[in-house]
């Protein structure tokens, strides 16, 4: 496995992992089955063992299925454009080895037989659970996330076009509202969960995604990063590598490098350190020179 498919496997594991209504359901699902006992357990075992089974057994099976979906849809970002397609495949996928994991914890706790008629049984009993955890993974999915996955669609089918500098865009309304006098909200912080729309930091590339920084937090966007760029709200902050975007707020200090081929690093607010692309050191020293130190 490449380390370009691992980190956006861990990326999509990350983006399963953070959404409180997959737990909530986790947990209704864990003590639904423990009161009741399905698939024989209320004969076979006690409450209190029951519940010990339960949380073993859907902890386990829901750590395989998130694993393997998050690879599949990674592998097949690529090639499979709509994200509720690489959750159903991921989720097929995942009914294999989910439905090995249901027979060694049956054989273990129940003293169930381990072998592969038991385990094809059980992968056919995983696959419509696992279709079916999809699609709630697939529901708890932000709007903003949604959005971003038609845009990127649409993207894909397009030309690319290329990579938007830090002018300003006179199509779009200026960030300053001129009744008030108070700043628009940006249109990129329309795709974050409520939560995490505060001002923006930064944004940096991260394979197919684009990790959008703001005071209250991070989220994942499924879009290019010059689109990103585009709905920061004019002219906010400068494009300083082909992979970072900073805004004017968030720049603690740039720091020129000591050597007969200076480079500049430039700091931020929450404490990264980002490189300057040569291409675009003219730029940032004509955009945040007083913030320029070192050799």
């Amino acid at each position: 496995m490449s380390d370009t498919l691992l980190q956006s496997t861990l990326r999509e594991l990350r983006a399963l992992l953070i959404r409180p209504r997959l737990w909530l359901v986790f947990a209704l699902v864990t003590g639904l089955f423990s009161v009741t006992g399905p698939f024989g357990s209320y004969e076979r075992l006690p409450f209190v063992s029951r519940l010990g089974y339960w949380l073993t057994m859907n902890t386990a099976t829901w750590a395989t299925a998130l694993i393997c979906i998050s690879f599949v849809k990674a592998a097949l970002i690529a090639r499979v454009p709509h994200q509720i397609t690489r959750l159903f495949i991921g989720g097929a996928v995942s009914a294999l080895p989910v439905g090995l994991v249901i027979t060694v914890i049956n054989t273990a706790v129940i003293k169930s037989p381990l072998n592969l008629d038991q385990i094809a049984e059980n992968v056919l009993v995983a696959l419509p659970i696992a279709i079916g955890f999809c699609l709630l993974s697939w529901l708890s999915l932000s709007t903003g996330e949604l959005a971003a996955e038609k845009q990127g669609g649409d993207n894909r089918n397009q030309e690319p076009a290329s990579t938007p500098t830090s002018a300003p865009n006179t199509d779009r309304p200026s960030v300053t509202d001129v009744s008030g006098g108070l700043p628009d909200r940006p249109p990129l912080l329309d795709r974050l969960p409520a939560d995490k729309r505060g001002p923006l930091i930064r944004l940096e590339v991260q394979d197919h995604y684009v990790l959008v920084v703001t005071t209250r937090g991070t989220e994942l966007l499924l879009m290019r990063l010059g689109d990103a760029i585009a709905e920061t709200g004019g002219n906010t902050g400068q494009q300083i590598h082909r992979s970072h975007w900073v805004s004017d707020t968030s720049v603690k200090s740039v720091i020129r490098d000591g050597g007969r081929n200076p480079r500049l690093t430039v700091q931020t607010t929450d404490g990264q350190v980002l490189p300057v692309s040569r291409s675009q050191m003219p730029d940032v020293r004509a955009r945040w020179g007083d913030r320029i130190s070192g050799a």
